[in-house]
């Protein structure tokens, strides 16, 4: 009875061992945006930011367009 004590024991040590660390505190939006542009990627940021805004601006049309198609 006292080995499997043990190896329980042993199993629920093991176990907590890979427990994930405790949450991190939170960044807020700029210091991530700032650590994005600190990184390697950064050259890469601004010419995404324009393309999202291209794509929304495609996006408005085509909208647009399905209004007035279906009018």
């Amino acid at each position: 009875m006292p080995v499997n004590r043990l190896l329980i024991v042993v199993a629920l040590i093991g176990i907590g061992a890979c427990a994930p660390e405790a949450p991190q505190e939170r960044s807020t939006e700029a210091e991530r945006q700032q650590a994005l542009r600190d990184s390697a990627f950064g050259d890469l940021v601004e010419p995404m930011d324009r393309a999202a805004g291209v794509e929304q601006l495609q996006l408005d049309r085509k909208r647009e367009l399905d209004e007035a198609l279906a009018q």
